[in-house]
């Protein structure tokens, strides 16, 4: 393998140097080992390439393995730490809005499943006396508000001796 500070050199030669040393190569070495010469750089920096190639495409097997998810979203964290915690931050409102949303649903069927249960037990009263959700269990049949009905929240219009709380 090539060393880093070569191969950091070599590419940092401009144009011009870079013919200042092919003639000064071809002066010190000759035509014949020249070509001989050139062919070995390009066969070495190929295999360098290769390697390298094959480096990466292993190092991106290993990061797509699902066990080491963690540390890519790691690596994505110290890499760009200001949108990972924006993305992590609006997932934990998603979950938070679905946890509560689920919660108001089972709060609901709840709900459901307590009234068609008081309903049951309103319809299994004894035959001889009205239920509580039937005509004459202290509410007429009629749909016209009556003054003496308690209001939907339960509490009686009149105090026990008859005078009106309004």
């Amino acid at each position: 393998m090539a060393d880093p500070g070569l191969t950091a050199f070599i590419q940092n030669l401009s144009g011009s140097e870079m013919i200042v040393i092919l003639i000064v190569a071809l002066v010190v070495l000759g035509p014949e080992r020249l070509p001989e010469l050139a062919r070995g750089a390009g066969r070495m920096m190929h295999k360098l390439r290769t390697m390298t190639e094959g480096f990466q495409s292993e190092m991106q097997d290993v990061m797509d393995d699902p066990s080491m998810q963690h540390l890519r979203e790691l690596g994505e964290l110290a890499a760009r730490p200001r949108q990972k915690l924006t993305q992590y931050a609006l997932e934990a409102e998603a979950e938070e809005r679905a946890r509560k949303e689920a919660e108001v649903h089972d709060l609901h069927e709840a709900a459901v499943a307590e009234a068609e249960e008081a309903e049951r037990a309103g319809a299994v009263d004894s035959p001889g006396e009205p239920g509580a959700g039937e005509p004459g269990a202290g509410e007429s049949e009629t749909t016209e508000p009556n003054e003496a009905a308690e209001p939907s929240d339960g509490v009686p219009l009149s105090n026990a001796d008859g005078s009106d709380r309004r």
